[in-house]
């Protein structure tokens, strides 16, 4: 079963309560009013930082400590040209970093794997050496008798804290991730994981076609962009970009299937490279169209949807160092393969193109030396 991200404003709503904490963030956008976010906090000093699901937030520079709340549009103005678009605001909890725990605890079958570290913090990599599963019998009191039952019904399948603090008989979480089991039959208990524009783009065309549209934004500053036909590929292609250390750079996970029409590819495909266009990144970038062997989806008939977007972007792809990376194999493999590498060559976006005779990993290898 798979696991959904959901926001760290989510998340804090619906989880603090279990530590007996009153949660008094604010998720806010580029719209939010500078007298909203005073009326809420005051002139208490504050933490910004993206919403998105993203992790190393810190490391990225997506996080802003001991603001004012007239100081906050200015900084979220430049994570939006970024690309990012849902942000949270929270009073600063004032500690010392020695102070700073790391906790994780993941469902697996026999139960929960949980890691435990005391020197927790931005640095948590750095010192993995120092996790263990042994937790102060403090914590481990609390885990076991009040928040994995917590966990388990709110159908929470991932939860890390990094850091947490202990104050007094307090057990606080500045900053938690958690993803919850997507296969489970309600998840109304946890409010709505926030979507961007494209994610609500795509979700709104996937509800009006008998195909399937799935679109996560992961980073929009991201330099490897996916145009992925079917779950298996997509799932191969992403391992296989991690695996080549590529992982920071992917922008997007998704995918098309079940025979979509050309015009439902045209716009998917549309919405995508809008996106990717709005990267602040001055490097250059690639997109990957790939997918395995298709049993019903005609490959020339999806390839010409995909030509008609790509179209109408090419100037601006080519003014942003755009490569397009292509393996496909399926019904019109042929001809969607030949359509598509005149296209790409007209347009000075060809980077490679390949059909079903070639491993589908070959192009990830090929997007890494175009990109380094």
């Amino acid at each position: 079963m798979s696991r959904q991200k959901i926001s760290e404003f989510s998340a804090k709503t619906a989880l603090y309560p279990a530590f007996n904490l009153d949660f008094r963030g604010l998720a806010i956008t580029q719209d939010t009013s500078v007298s909203e976010i005073a009326k809420h906090f005051g002139d208490t000093n504050l933490v910004v930082k993206v919403d998105q699901g993203i992790k190393k937030r810190g490391k990225l520079g997506l996080v802003k400590i001991n603001l004012k709340p007239s100081e906050i549009p200015a900084t979220i103005a430049v994570w939006a040209k970024q690309g990012w678009s849902n942000f949270l605001v929270e009073p600063v909890y004032e500690h010392d970093s020695s102070s700073e725990h790391y906790l994780s605890l993941i469902r697996v079958r026999t139960g929960w794997q949980i890691n435990y570290s005391r020197s927790g913090g931005v640095d948590i990599e750095s010192n993995w050496e120092s996790i263990t599963t042994k937790l102060p019998t403090k914590l481990e009191t609390f885990l076991n008798n009040i928040l994995i039952p917590e966990l388990d019904s709110r159908h929470i399948s991932f939860l890390e804290m990094n850091p947490i603090v202990e104050r007094g008989d307090k057990i606080i979480p500045l900053d938690m991730a958690v993803e919850v089991d997507s296969a489970a039959s309600d998840l109304s208990i946890l409010p709505d994981r926030m979507l961007t524009k494209s994610e609500k783009e795509i979700a709104i065309l996937d509800n009006h076609t008998p195909a399937s549209l799935k679109f996560k934004l992961i980073n929009p500053a991201g330099r490897i962009w996916m145009l992925l036909s079917g779950g298996g590929a997509s799932l191969v292609l992403a391992d296989e970009v991690a695996d080549l250390d590529l992982g920071s750079e992917l922008a997007n996970y998704g995918e098309y299937s079940g025979a979509p029409s050309d015009d439902d590819v045209y716009a998917y495909t549309k919405i995508i490279l809008t996106q990717l266009l709005e990267s602040s990144s001055s490097k250059s970038k690639a997109i990957i169209i790939a997918g395995g062997v298709a049993n019903f989806t005609d490959v020339a008939k999806t390839f010409k949807g995909i030509i008609r977007a790509l179209s109408e972007k090419s100037q601006e792809l080519n003014s942003q160092n755009v490569k397009v990376f292509v393996r496909r194999g399926g019904p019109n493999e042929e001809r969607g393969l030949t359509l598509m590498q005149k296209f790409l060559n007209e347009k000075n976006l060809l980077g490679s193109i390949y059909g079903r005779s070639t491993p589908l990993t070959v192009v990830v290898s090929q997007v890494k030396e175009y990109l380094t």
